[in-house]
């Protein structure tokens, strides 16, 4: 028997990436999985992954920046499944890859948004019914950039330090609550390989002085120990640690996953 087998879990922006890469872990975990994402094929085509691996997976299109959808998608879950056990706030974006000044306020507020707000308002939906049990486990997704920010960068590493931020406070708050049935951990990847990055290497090189690959090998592997991207199998081997019963001592937690490029 798989360690999650009978549990639920929720993959916010588990359609693409480090979330897909998540969604299968947990369903190969035993997990039946929610995939939550804003392109119906995508998350549609996740589900019907899990559904290969042997376990229910259901697709959810949801806008997670909008209050009143994420709320619906707790009550949603709550109908279809009876609870949530597991949630996962990986969706996310690149932000502006600009110098502050050169950031439109606009780009800003869409970047918190997406990377922070919706979380919280992910959390604020489903920690209710774990509350009520006393059992559960929250897994956000921030970034190295939300532990060592790097230029061009500011409203991306504010965005990740928040969701470190918010991460630590829920896990305080539990515990002043006495539901220490319920952890709350962040996972901060290093560069992956996901369409994110693609969407980097397109976006910093000079034009017309580096390729892809002297990019990456020159601008991103080269500030981890083990100078190469990760694989987002890496990251998903990660959560499914403090997904399952056996994390139940550790929480509050911003665990590092990046091939050494931070050392605290």
């Amino acid at each position: 028997m798989s360690g999650l087998t009978g549990k639920v879990a929720v993959v916010t922006g588990g359609d693409a990436g480090i979330g897909r890469a998540i969604s299968l872990r947990l369903a190969r975990d035993g997990a039946d999985v929610v995939v939550v994402s804003n392109v119906a094929a995508q998350a549609q085509a996740v589900a019907g992954e899990v559904q290969a691996l042997g376990r229910r997976g259901v697709a959810h299109t949801v806008d997670v920046t909008d209050v009143a959808a994420v709320a619906a998608l707790a009550e949603a879950v709550e109908g279809e499944f009876g609870r949530a056990d597991i949630l996962v706030t990986s969706a996310g974006l690149m932000g502006a890859r600009a110098f502050l000044t050169d950031t439109p306020v606009e780009e800003w507020r869409r970047t918190i948004e997406v990377n922070l707000n919706a979380g919280f308002y992910c959390i604020k939906a489903f920690l209710p019914g774990m509350l009520a049990r006393d059992s559960g486990r929250i897994i956000t997704i921030s970034s190295i950039s939300g532990k060592l920010p790097a230029a061009m960068n500011s409203d991306y590493a504010a965005s990740k330090h928040g969701v470190i931020g918010l991460t630590k406070a829920l896990a305080l708050e539990l515990g002043i609550l006495g539901k220490n049935g319920i952890t709350a951990n962040a996972l901060c990847p290093g560069t992956t390989d996901t369409p994110m990055m693609d969407q980097i290497t397109d976006h910093m090189p000079p034009k017309g002085r580096m390729t892809r690959d002297e990019f990456i090998k020159k601008a991103v592997a080269s500030k981890s120990i083990q100078r190469r991207l990760l694989d987002p199998d890496e990251i998903a081997d990660m959560a499914g640690f403090p997904a399952s019963d056996q994390a139940r001592g550790g929480t509050g937690q911003a665990v590092n996953v990046c091939g050494g490029a931070v050392l605290f």
